[in-house]
């Protein structure tokens, strides 16, 4: 695809390439964002304690705080105005670098959450913060300028959030229905009044190119395997470091401080020192800015607090996909244009998308549904084959490659087949074996999820019937009407 090299508005600041003399003003907040969205336990925690100082506040008259709302139940934070309850919340989770340097209100981290108390899951989508977008306020750059302009423009707290909230149902389809805005520097303080925690380092670590915050750019950050107690700038950098590992181990070291924070933060000692809670309350309120009233606040800790781990399901929109390779991963619907029609910044634009025209946003609107609307499917991680009845070739493959990109469990390995058996339609076949209790039933929320995309029936049968492996399997059978699954 080729494109007609465009004028666009003016860039804004981090849309410019810094020449090598202001590298040193920028570095450290340019690297600051590099905190991705396992950093959940950020903004979590801080509602962790907010639930604590919420419910020893009002056990504990010593304090004398005049706190009138009920001791909070996680339920309430699902009820609405009227009184009936929602089968989710939808929060969009910010995260700035504060301070007083230049873009300390640039939303670098931007994470949508959505909480399922049915299901007990929260999904998280997280939004990079390159996409390239129109704004709201006019002109256009990079989604995380959003909330700063709308601050510079004199907006509220709210309107601005909003603001971002607005451009991000253009994206996902799904509604903001609340925000917490944190800055990173809270992390590191409300970890160090719990004391530290303790994590259990599985394999050594050594990053040499750890930003150091003082004269030099650059410093070595190590840490040994084994039980650790980490203060806040050492758990801090455990789970941002970088550059010695993959984004995989990275994701796996931030599960690792979240569930820290969590156990430190509900353990005994904790719970029973008033003190401690006091100073870790007045501490997290002054680096949060939410909606939440402090009710709701406490009832999305205690929400958060009995999620299993396995249930806090991550996903990102991101530029996997190119043409020509035959592998994409989760969320791959976004590609990187050429920098000289971007003024030379690096930016990002939705499958589709051209610089005339940003707003192409079917896949990603897609993809949030699943991701926001059927997590049990994620949870399920039911594997689909594909098998061509048809006389053209590849379509399978093809199928398949556009599936997986939505969540869907697709092997590599023995997932593609074909048959000779005629279908002028596309089915649809699940395995039902109820005599050895192998079977995926009918109210599967992936065979629900996949009727999103495939207009076909669904059957029940009692062993697979193309694929070889005799697990039970979702078998889609392409017919000859299969160009509906991508809507060609």
């Amino acid at each position: 695809m080729s494109f007609k090299k465009t004028k666009l508005p003016p860039t804004e600041p981090n849309n410019v390439v810094s020449p090598l003399a202001s590298f040193k003003n920028h570095y450290f907040a340019i690297k600051k964002r590099n905190l991705i969205s396992g950093l959940l336990l950020g903004f979590l925690g801080i509602s962790w304690v907010a639930a604590v100082s919420f419910a020893t506040f009002t056990r504990l008259p010593v304090f004398h705080f005049n706190f009138s709302l009920p001791f909070p139940n996680k339920n309430d934070l699902f009820q609405t105005v009227g009184g009936s309850e929602q089968n989710k919340i939808n929060i969009v989770i910010t995260g700035i670098g504060g301070g007083d340097h230049e873009g300390a209100s640039l939303t670098d981290t931007i994470l949508f959450a959505s909480l399922h108390p049915e299901s007990k899951t929260i999904s998280l989508l997280s939004i990079p913060r390159d996409l390239y977008v129109d704004y709201p306020l006019g002109g256009r750059g990079k989604i995380n300028e959003i909330y700063m302009r709308g601050i510079h423009a004199k907006e509220s707290q709210a309107q601005a959030m909003g603001d971002l909230g607005d451009k991000l149902r253009e994206i996902t389809g799904e509604k903001m229905d609340h925000y917490l805005n944190i800055d990173f520097d809270g992390f590191t303080k409300f970890v160090d009044l719990l004391g530290g925690i303790e994590v259990n380092v599985e394999e050594d670590l050594v990053d040499n190119q750890y930003p150091s915050g003082e004269d030099l750019p650059y410093t070595t950050f190590s840490i040994k395997k084994g039980r650790q107690i980490l203060d806040g700038a050492t758990a801090l950098k455990y789970a941002r470091s970088r550059h010695s590992t993959s984004d995989f181990d990275r994701s796996h070291r931030q599960q690792l401080v979240i569930k820290a924070v969590k156990e430190k933060l509900f353990s005994l000692d904790i719970l029973t020192n008033p003190t401690k809670i006091k100073s870790l309350y007045y501490a997290v309120v002054s680096h949060v800015k939410t909606d939440l009233s402090m009710g709701q606040l406490a009832s999305l800790a205690l929400f958060g607090k009995d999620i299993p781990t396995d249930n806090i399901l991550a996903f990102n929109l991101n530029d996997s996909c190119f043409q020509g390779l035959a592998y994409c991963q989760r969320g791959g619907f976004l590609y990187t244009p050429m920098r000289d029609l971007f003024g030379g910044a690096s930016v990002l634009l939705p499958d589709g998308a051209t610089p005339a025209h940003l707003d192409s946003y079917a896949d990603t609107s897609k993809f949030a549904n699943i991701v926001f609307n059927y997590p049990e499917m994620f949870l399920e991680n039911q594997e689909i084959s594909i098998i061509n009845s048809t006389k053209t070739s590849g379509i399978a493959n093809k199928i398949a490659l556009y599936l997986k990109k939505f969540g869907f469990n697709i092997p590599d390995k023995d997932s593609i087949g074909s048959t000779k058996d005629p279908y002028d339609k596309t089915q649809v076949f699940a395995t039902w074996d109820e005599t050895n209790r192998t079977w995926i039933p009918p109210t599967s929320k992936t065979l629900e999820a996949l009727s999103l995309f495939l207009f076909a029936p669904q059957k029940t049968v009692p062993v697979n019937k193309y694929s070889k492996t005799p697990s039970p399997k979702i078998e889609v059978v392409l017919g000859k009407d299969y160009k509906m699954v991508t809507g060609e």
